[in-house]
């Protein structure tokens, strides 16, 4: 068995798999909601050529930095690019098309409790419901068509906060256009109102915590029994979907009312503070005890292998914190040049490689296993050969 091999097993590493049902569902119902949407965007968009652009201008700069930041959140191993824009598109096209088809509950809701009721509370009752579940599916889907690149929570995270986060930018589009009037002065109110003042609270937190369920059921990085697995993903389901009801309800609006003037527009990010900030805080409390969790993986996976062909105790020291690792890579970029840093960043991804063989496997003499660590020794072989490498290895281990 090669390293290629084993390298193809590990890993889809594409969002293309035509073999699998999931993947083709997933193609409908994303063409689906490009069609849904160009219609109600392109009838939006004659409010207010300017205003239109604005919309889109503003929303990428917001979105741009936000992806990179999701997309870098996973330690060790991040996610194939397709996949990341798939998930960004399930949340901007196929959840947002199928939520509004859903919109329809706000009116049954409004003839079984009254309009009044309905307008206050059925943002907050049917809404995260509706978009938690349609959103979590664009995660599932994404686990079904590529199941070796969702293995763990922190993946979950990362799939469900970018399917958020696409969902987010075309809502907020539609709210720009409908809700604020759509021209220019009126786009970049709701960009103030609803990135500026609460960008960090919305969609993005929530439907990490729903990937970050779907991540937990289907991790392979301990034994945990299914009863448990589902009870954890349940309260992180009913977490994010509570966040996201708490979010949408009337309790502690304290957002002062339109039109908004002088200090009023101070006032605005504080208080919505108090309904996001706390959630803020827990999402990020919930990814830390992740990257605690990614750590505990590595080691147990790596433990065996320490000081064999495939992993030194110094490498693992580096491997262990993305600081010490981007600092050995620019160690040996500056001491022995561009190809012996990229030679370096490829045998620290084939090592984290190792530790998922080890972690799959029953014993440590599985040719897989082998295969694995041969290809580490002859990438660390390859390197000490450059000229410079070897003290800027040494160098960088220290660091």
């Amino acid at each position: 068995m090669t390293a290629r091999t084993v390298s193809a097993r590990l890993h889809h590493r594409s969002l293309l798999q035509p073999q699998e049902p999931a993947f083709w569902l997933f193609v409908l119902l994303i063409v689906y909601g490009a069609i849904h949407l160009a219609d109600v965007l392109s009838q939006l968009s004659a409010v207010s050529r300017s205003g239109w652009a604005l919309s889109w201008f503003l929303l990428a700069i917001y979105a741009l930095p936000v992806f990179v930041l999701i997309y870098r959140l996973d330690l060790y191993e991040r996610e194939p690019v397709s996949l990341a824009l798939g998930a960004f598109a399930w949340g901007a096209l196929a959840a947002t098309a199928l939520s509004l088809e859903a919109a329809g509950w706000d009116q049954v809701m409004a003839q079984a409790f009254g309009s009044d009721f309905s307008a206050r509370w059925a943002p907050a009752i049917t809404a995260p419901i509706v978009e938690e579940t349609l959103k979590g599916a664009g995660v599932v889907l994404i686990y079904l068509i590529a199941r070796d690149e969702v293995d763990d929570v922190m993946d979950g995270f990362v799939y469900g906060a970018l399917c958020g986060l696409g969902f987010a930018v075309v809502e907020d589009v539609l709210y720009f256009m409908a809700a604020f009037g759509g021209t220019p002065a009126g786009v970049l109110e709701g960009f103030y109102v609803r990135v500026l003042s609460s960008g960090l609270y919305g969609h993005v937190l929530f439907t990490g915590l729903v990937g970050m369920a779907v991540g937990y059921v289907v991790t392979r990085r301990e034994p945990v029994p299914l009863e448990r697995r589902l009870l954890v993903a349940g309260g992180l389901c009913a977490l994010a979907t509570g966040g996201h009801a708490l979010w949408n309800s009337p309790v502690l609006d304290l957002v002062p009312t339109a039109p908004i003037e002088g200090v009023e527009w101070l006032v605005m990010p504080l208080a919505l503070a108090v309904k996001g900030l706390p959630f803020l805080l827990l999402v990020v409390a919930a990814v830390r005890l992740a990257h605690a969790r990614e750590r505990r993986w590595l080691d147990a996976a790596l433990a065996a292998e320490v000081g064999l062909d495939g992993i030194s105790v110094d490498e693992l020291a580096a491997l262990r914190e993305p600081a010490r690792r981007r600092a050995a890579v620019r160690a040996m970029h500056a001491r022995a040049g561009r190809r012996a840093a990229d030679l370096l960043r490829r045998l620290q991804r084939e090592q984290i490689n190792l530790a998922m063989v080890a972690s799959r496997v029953a014993r440590s003499d599985d040719p897989a296993v082998l295969a694995q660590r041969d290809h580490c020794r002859s990438l660390r072989d390859a390197l000490a050969a450059m000229p410079g490498a070897a003290s800027a290895a040494a160098g960088g281990a220290g660091g």
